[in-house]
């Protein structure tokens, strides 16, 4: 299921794209990592801010502008 929504994504050229799923956050087309730490993860998107917080996170794999974060996952913000 989640390959057909990565197709659709890529198809449709979204801005970004974010996956929640087994303890993972997944998201698609950020522009930068700006803070990092075991509780508090905050990524750049074009326009917005999306804040994590949470228990133990930590990156468990990462590309240009890919993500996956795996912990948990307390909230999830929004920020102009």
């Amino acid at each position: 299921m989640r390959i057909i929504k990565n197709i659709q994504n890529f198809l449709m050229d979204q801005d970004y794209y974010i996956d929640i799923f087994n303890n993972c956050l997944h998201v698609y087309y950020y522009e930068e990592l700006i803070t990092l730490k075991d509780n508090l993860i905050e990524l750049k998107l074009k326009e917005f801010k999306l804040v994590i917080e949470g228990i133990n996170l930590l990156v468990s794999a990462m590309d240009n502008h890919e993500i996956l974060i795996k912990g948990t996952i307390n909230s999830l913000r929004f920020d102009r």
